[in-house]
């Protein structure tokens, strides 16, 4: 890992930094293997908040940070003013915090709040991808080898991940499509890899997919940086995206995927229409450049209204190197992988989600005149 490459560029963005007269924030999170609990939210939304103008009002028996202290419970938990004065324990009246939020005023604090977002977006455009992509992942591999034993096999888990992006990109090649989500369809995609350590995931790298990359093309470059690292990689799980023939190549090269196969396939349907578990083989473009032959898991449960569903349900995986172990074993071995996965990205996506929240609450709950 390239420690003089992360100190450049560590350096040159402190220069930036220091030259825009950016705010320095004193809470800054740092866990990769844990949602952002409350306190950390707060601390750093109280931070936010005081880069805003809002004057305190001369006479009134709370000064600002008691009120913005219920102004911030009222962002993270989506209810009012009154909503938090009213069933919060310790908490001021609702007439002297709305008196002292109806003064401020409203288009100084929409400016400093775009100001803000302005110079940080000015700023993030200046910086360099390619130097700054290596940066992160030497951070990562750096984070990643003082929790992991480097002389144990690992096995190795990749996601793509869609951040939904609204407005006017600057380089249409930066921008993918995706079902539409959050009121648009144009996202920023990224290509991960982690591993499960502790019970909880741990990246290891990431890669952007730009506009023209396949995502054979960004795995391709993941697992190279993926392979700089000491372990040996055991196996690679990876949901139904890696059910393209010339991506299932790019992952054999490194070592054997295990995925969730796509049910389109009228041989698959066949395969999969049965009541009992079984192993068996299937070919994916036959005939063509990338045509793969695999072993094939068909994994038969049966749910007795567990979540409100129940039947007989057939699931089938693409299991390379797992010949030898039975359709449930290979089940197991995918699904620990993808429940500790779902589970950390909704807390996280929750987390995030509050904190952006808080800013355009304060301008929208300022002149909100009569909350009942």
């Amino acid at each position: 890992m390239n420690g003089k490459r992360v100190n450049q560029v560590t350096d040159s963005s402190a220069v930036r930094t220091v030259r825009m007269n950016l705010p320095k924030l004193k809470r800054v999170l740092t866990d990769p293997d844990e949602f952002i609990s409350n306190r950390q939210l707060k601390a750093l939304s109280l931070e936010l908040l005081a880069l805003i103008p809002m004057p305190g009002i001369e006479g009134s028996p709370l000064d600002s940070g008691d009120i913005m202290e219920v102004v911030l419970r009222a962002a993270v938990g989506t209810t009012s003013v009154n909503g938090v004065t009213t069933n919060a324990e310790e908490t001021p009246n609702r007439e002297p915090v709305m008196d002292w939020l109806h003064t401020l005023q409203k288009d100084p604090m929409l400016d400093a709040v775009n100001d803000i977002l302005a110079t940080l977006a000015d700023w993030l455009h200046t910086l360099q991808k390619d130097p700054m992509l290596d940066a992160v992942n030497d951070i990562l591999a750096t984070l990643a080898m003082t929790v992991l034993d480097r002389y144990r096999s690992r096995t190795v888990c990749i996601d793509f991940m869609d951040n939904p992006f609204h407005g006017t990109p600057r380089s249409d090649g930066e921008i993918r499509r995706m079902a539409a989500r959050d009121g648009t369809t144009q996202c920023h995609r990224y290509c991960t890899a982690f591993v499960i350590a502790q019970g909880k995931p741990l990246t290891l790298a990431v890669e952007p997919v730009a506009g023209e990359d396949s995502k054979a093309d960004a795995v391709e470059r993941l697992l190279a940086r993926v392979e700089t690292y000491p372990f040996e990689i055991d196996r690679i799980l990876m949901d139904r995206d890696a059910y393209v023939g010339e991506l299932i190549g790019v992952l054999r090269a490194v070592a054997p995927p295990v995925f969730p196969v796509r049910t389109g396939k009228a041989s698959i349907r066949e395969k999969l229409s049965v009541t009992a578990s079984y192993m068996t083989e299937e070919t994916i473009c036959e005939g063509k450049e990338h045509e793969q032959t695999f072993p094939m898991a068909v994994n038969v449960t049966y749910q007795n209204g567990d979540r409100g569903k129940s039947g007989v349900k057939t699931t089938g995986y693409a299991a390379y190197g797992l010949e030898d172990r039975t359709p449930a074993q290979v089940a197991t071995i995918y699904n620990n992988r993808s429940q500790i996965e779902k589970r950390a990205l909704l807390n996280r996506h929750r987390a995030l989600e509050s904190a952006g929240h808080v800013l355009f609450y304060v301008v929208d709950e300022t002149h909100q005149h009569d909350l009942t």
